[in-house]
C-alpha cells in the first residue's frame, strides 16, 4: 500500500513538474526544439538537422567527452548524450534558456548529459578542462562585433586549448545583411566561408573542413558548417 502511494505520489509530482516547465516555454520562444518523454513541445527559432548531422558524424568516429559552449535549450547535448551515451556538458549565460535545459534533461533523466550556468569569456575557458569534442555554434559572431577581430581570435585561439579532438563551428556572416549586427562584422568578401575558415586557421587549428551549410537565423543565406583539428 505504502509503496503505491509514493508512485502515485511520484506521477503527481512528476505532472506539476512538466506543466511548470511546460508553462515557462511557453513565456518565450525557444531557441531549440524542445521534447518531453519523446513529444515535441516547441519546434524552436532554428532548425538543427543540417548541424546535427555533422556533430553526430563527428561524435560517433570520436566518442568521448563533449562540451557546447553557448547550447541554449540543450537540443546538442540531450541528444548527444541519449544516442551515444557521451558525457556532455552544455554552458549557457540564459538563465530562463538553462532553466529550461536543466529541467527538461531531469524530466527525460538523460543521465549523461549535465548543465552549467556561465558567461562565457577567456577567464571562463582557462578554468574548464579539455573535452574531445567542442560544440561552438552561432556564438562567435556576437563576440566579434562587441570585441573585434582580435578579440574575437584569442576567445577561439582559448577553444582551441581545451579542444582535444574536434571543434564543430559555425558563425553569423557579413552577408546577412537582413540583421542588424551584419554591418559590425568585418567584411567577409564575396565568400564568407572561405573568409570564416582562414579565420579559424588563424586560431591554431592545423586542419580546417567545411562539413557542411545550414540556415542562418531568419534569413534565408547559408552558412557553413565547419570541423577543424587543433
Amino acid at each position: 500500500m505504502k509503496l503505491q502511494i509514493d508512485d502515485d505520489l511520484g506521477g503527481f509530482l512528476r505532472s506539476l513538474h512538466k506543466l511548470v516547465i511546460r508553462r515557462l516555454i511557453r513565456q518565450y520562444e525557444p531557441y531549440h526544439p524542445i521534447s518531453i518523454d519523446g513529444k515535441l513541445v516547441s519546434s524552436g527559432e532554428r532548425g538543427c538537422s543540417d548541424r546535427w548531422a555533422v556533430i553526430s558524424d563527428v561524435v560517433s568516429k570520436t566518442p568521448g567527452t563533449v562540451l557546447d559552449l553557448g547550447c541554449a535549450e540543450g537540443y546538442y547535448v540531450q541528444r548527444v548524450a541519449r544516442e551515444f551515451g557521451c558525457f556532455v556538458l552544455g554552458v549557457d549565460a540564459d538563465v530562463r534558456r538553462m532553466t529550461v535545459a536543466q529541467n527538461v534533461n531531469l524530466l527525460n533523466r538523460n543521465e549523461p548529459a549535465g548543465f552549467m550556468y556561465a558567461h562565457i569569456t577567456p577567464e571562463f575557458l582557462g578554468k574548464l578542462p579539455t573535452f574531445d569534442t567542442v560544440i561552438f555554434l552561432s556564438v562567435l559572431h556576437h563576440v566579434m562585433y562587441e570585441h573585434g577581430v582580435d578579440y574575437a581570435r584569442d576567445f577561439l585561439r582559448r577553444i582551441r586549448e581545451r579542444t582535444a579532438k574536434s571543434l564543430i563551428f559555425d558563425m553569423g556572416q557579413s552577408n546577412e545583411v537582413a540583421m542588424e549586427w551584419a554591418p559590425l562584422l568585418p567584411d567577409m568578401g564575396a565568400n564568407p566561408h572561405d573568409w570564416i575558415a582562414e579565420f579559424i586557421r588563424s586560431c591554431g587549428f592545423s586542419e580546417v573542413i567545411k562539413a557542411g551549410e545550414t540556415d542562418s537565423y531568419k534569413s534565408s543565406v547559408r552558412r557553413a558548417v565547419f570541423v577543424a583539428h587543433p
